[in-house]
């Protein structure tokens, strides 16, 4: 006759504990598995926005955190903005820009250089434009510039696109023949738009895009040296 004893081995498991195991395992991986970025840079180009009266759209910080965001008559170096044009990996916008054409694709974020040689950027507040700063792309100082001038110094010509993870920094360029329009990402009844001799964003009550000039700008692209 043979025995067989009640006990069970150290290393086994009952079934129901292996799939609570299981379980569980798919769980933590799931949760640790890195998420693919939103946003993909496609290409930056340099280039002036202006209005559709010729003005120079201008934006910077100052040091005391002071927002300036004008118009100008006139056009400086300091008025160069770098367009980033991004596509998203996530399900393309449904929406149809005014023109009846799906240009909703043309994410872009739109950024000039500050005073302090920073990288200011331009993006959504809860009901008003809004500024923040970005660091360059560079992760380490470059020290030899910094002997020379000084400790704001840095070589590199592109923000770090990798702080860019909320939706509000994106506006959709819909192109209007010879004039686009910069469409809120985050809340897509929000337009940029001309205010006295400044900008703003605000709903676009008319729903004839030609009635109202001040949705329309246009981009004066610079020549690559």
């Amino acid at each position: 006759m043979m025995l067989r004893s009640g006990r069970k081995k150290p290393y086994q498991m009952p079934p129901h504990g292996r799939q609570s195991v299981k379980k569980q395992f798919l769980l933590t991986n799931m949760r640790t598995a890195p998420r693919k970025p939103a946003f993909s840079l496609r290409k930056t180009v340099k280039c002036y926005i202006l209005t559709e009266d010729s003005k120079t759209v201008h934006f910077d910080i100052d040091e005391d955190g002071h927002h300036e965001i004008s118009t100008k008559d006139s056009q400086s170096h300091e008025d160069i903005a770098w367009l980033s044009v991004f596509t998203t990996n996530e399900a393309a916008v449904t929406e149809k820009p005014l023109g009846g054409k799906k240009d909703s694709k043309n994410l872009v974020i739109l950024t000039q250089r500050s005073k302090l040689n920073e990288f200011v950027l331009l993006c959504k507040g809860k009901k008003q434009l809004s500024l923040k700063v970005l660091k360059a792309s560079c992760s380490e100082p470059d020290y030899s510039s910094m002997e020379r001038c000084n400790m704001k110094t840095c070589n590199h010509e592109d923000p770090d696109f990798k702080q860019l993870s909320e939706d509000n920094n994106f506006f959709i360029m819909h192109y209007q023949g010879d004039s686009v329009q910069f469409q809120c990402y985050e809340d897509r009844s929000y337009y940029l738009c001309v205010k006295d001799d400044s900008l703003d964003i605000r709903k676009l009550e008319n729903k004839d895009p030609n009635k109202d000039k001040n949705f329309y700008f246009r981009v004066s692209y610079l020549q690559e040296k």
